[in-house]
C-alpha cells in the first residue's frame, strides 16, 4: 500500500530495470511465409482467427463474469499512495494521500474525511486503534482511530518518509524508508531508530512469519524478503509486472498482490509464484484482509475497486 503520485510516479516504483540486450520480439517466420508464399494463405487466415479468437477470451475474462469490472467509488483525490482494512474488518478502509486520509465504514461505497491534512504517503492502522501516518516531513499518530493526531518526535535523519510499515505482531515495531537512504527500524513506535541495511528497500511490508516478523520489499534485485528486521535480504520470485508499483500482503504473508502499469499479479505461495488476475487497469495502492480473500485497490484516475473473491472477480456493488 502507498506512494504513488502522478507526480512522484516513476521516482517510487522504477527500482528495476530490463536487462540489457533483450532482443526485440520478432516477426513470427510462420505468419511471414504465410502471407508471401503460394498455398500458405489458409494457415495465416488459420493464425488470425485463432489469435483473434484467443484475445476474445482473454478479454472477457479480464472484464469479470458479468462483463465489466465496476468502480465502487471515485475518491477524487489529487494524488493515490496508501490503503490498508482496519482490525481485518471489509468494511472499514482506510485511503492515505497527500492530503490527509478519507475513512470508509461501508466496504468503500462512500468516504469521508478522516481528521488530518498531513500527508499519509505510509500508514499503518493496528488492531489497537492507533494510527501512524509518514510523508513528507510528516510522522504522526493518533491513538483514537483518527480523530485526534499528535506528531511523533523521531530521531530519524530525515522526516521524508517514502516507504512505512508496522509490525502486525507488534505495532510498536515497525520500519521506514526514507529519501535520505536506507531502511530504518524502531521498537518504541517511532521513538528511537536503527539503520538496519544502507540500502534502498522500497514498497516495505511487514507480515507475521514463523518465528518473528517478515519483511517484503523491492531492492535493487527485485522484489525481495527478509526474516531478520531488514538487515539481510534474499531475492524471491517476482511477477511479470514491470515497474511494480504497489505490494500488499495478508498478515501471516501466505498471499501477496502486487500492481503495476499491466495491472495485477497474485501469489498464494508467499512470493515463489505469480499469475496474473483478470483486471484491466493501473492500481496504485492496495490491501488485503487476513484471508486473502478480499482485495481492494485504488487505480491511478483514483477508482476504487474491489474483489471478494481473490482477484477472480471485480463487480460493482
Amino acid at each position: 500500500m502507498r506512494q504513488v503520485t502522478r507526480r512522484h510516479q516513476q521516482n517510487r516504483s522504477a527500482v528495476r530495470r530490463p536487462a540489457p540486450g533483450r532482443p526485440a520480439t520478432a516477426r513470427p517466420a510462420s505468419v511471414a511465409a504465410a502471407s508471401t508464399r503460394p498455398g500458405r494463405t489458409w494457415l495465416l487466415a488459420g493464425s488470425v482467427i485463432g489469435f483473434v479468437a484467443l484475445g476474445v477470451g482473454v478479454f472477457l475474462m479480464s472484464r469479470g463474469s458479468d462483463g465489466a469490472a465496476g468502480a465502487w467509488s471515485r475518491l477524487g483525490t489529487e494524488d493515490v499512495h496508501s490503503l490498508a482494512f482496519v482490525a481485518d474488518d471489509p468494511n472499514r478502509l482506510l485511503f492515505g494521500h497527500h492530503g490527509g486520509i478519507l475513512a470508509s465504514a461501508d466496504g468503500g461505497r462512500s468516504w469521508q474525511p478522516l481528521g488530518t491534512r498531513s500527508d499519509a504517503m505510509g500508514m499503518g492502522p493496528a488492531a489497537d486503534g492507533s494510527i501512524v501516518i509518514a510523508g513528507h516531513e510528516v510522522f504522526a499518530e493518533s491513538r483514537d482511530e483518527g480523530r485526534t493526531w499528535q506528531d511523533i518526535p523521531a530521531a530519524l535523519p530525515s522526516l521524508d518518509i517514502h516507504g512505512f510499515t508496522r509490525d502486525p505482531g507488534d505495532p510498536a515495531r515497525m520500519w521506514a524508508y526514507i529519501a535520505t537512504g536506507g531502511l530504518w527500524e524502531s521498537r518504541d513506535t517511532g521513538r528511537t531508530w536503527e539503520q538496519v541495511v544502507q540500502d534502498n528497500v522500497l514498497l516495505p511490508v511487514a507480515v507475521n512469519g514463523p518465528s518473528g516478523p517478515r519483511l517484503f520489499g523491492l531492492t535493487a534485485g527485485g522484489l525481495a524478503t527478509s526474516t531478520d528486521g531488514g538487515r539481510t535480504w534474499g531475492i524471491i520470485g517476482g511477477p511479470e509486472i514491470y515497474p511494480i508499483a504497489s505490494l500488499a500482503a495478508t498478515t501471516d504473508g501466505s498471499v501477496l498482490v502486487a500492481g503495476g502499469p499491466t495491472g495485477l499479479a497474485r501469489s498464494a505461495d508467499g512470493g515463489a509464484t505469480w499469475s496474473k488476475l483478470p483486471f484491466e487497469g493501473q492500481p496504485l495502492a492496495i490491501a488485503l484482509t487476513g484471508d486473502g480473500r478480499t482485495i481492494a485497490m485504488v487505480t491511478i484516475e483514483t477508482d476504487f475497486f474491489r474483489s471478494d473473491d481473490g482477484g477472480l472477480t471485480w463487480p460493482a456493488p
